[in-house]
């Protein structure tokens, strides 16, 4: 007598819906990680220009543009991993250091890692502080500046 129970294909549906589930799950893995590298770009962790190159030396950060794409990068995917990102612009640029400094335990960073986050942060910070840039903009000619009275009689 033949036996009718189909063992063989109860184990392959389960092994069928063990792989949907997984690739279900992956899959929303990756696009949440693409949604939110998207995000992050053009939000409150901008990506790194090589102006910020030049506000990081300003602060005492010499570093390069492709450092700086590390730093975002880390922050993004460590420090979120724990809490939500804080907007580079929220602290001021001599108080960052201190404060990867204590969480880089936390991220387990690496020095060079650490050292690239307070990169970014910094530069970020110090662009988003600069009141000379806002300065110099607002006392071009034609903008706000007074007329000019022409010479003196």
């Amino acid at each position: 007598m033949r036996d009718c129970s189909f063992p063989s294909i109860s184990e392959r549906g389960r092994a069928a819906a063990l792989t949907a589930a997984f690739a279900f799950l992956f899959s929303g893995f990756a696009l949440s990680g693409i949604v939110l590298s998207g995000c992050a770009g053009s939000g409150p962790v901008p990506a790194p220009t090589a102006k910020n190159v030049e506000y990081a030396g300003r602060n005492g950060q010499v570093t390069t543009l492709a450092t700086l794409k590390v730093g975002r990068k880390l922050y993004i995917g460590r420090c979120s991993a724990c809490h939500g990102l804080k907007d580079p612009k929220a602290i001021t640029p001599a108080d960052w250091p201190e404060m990867v400094e204590r969480m880089a335990s936390n991220a387990k960073l690496t020095p060079d890692q650490q050292r690239a986050v307070t990169q970014y942060l910094v530069s970020v910070s110090a662009a988003a502080h600069d009141t000379t840039a806002t300065a110099a903009t607002a006392t071009k000619p034609g903008m706000n500046a007074a007329p000019d009275a022409g010479p003196a009689k």
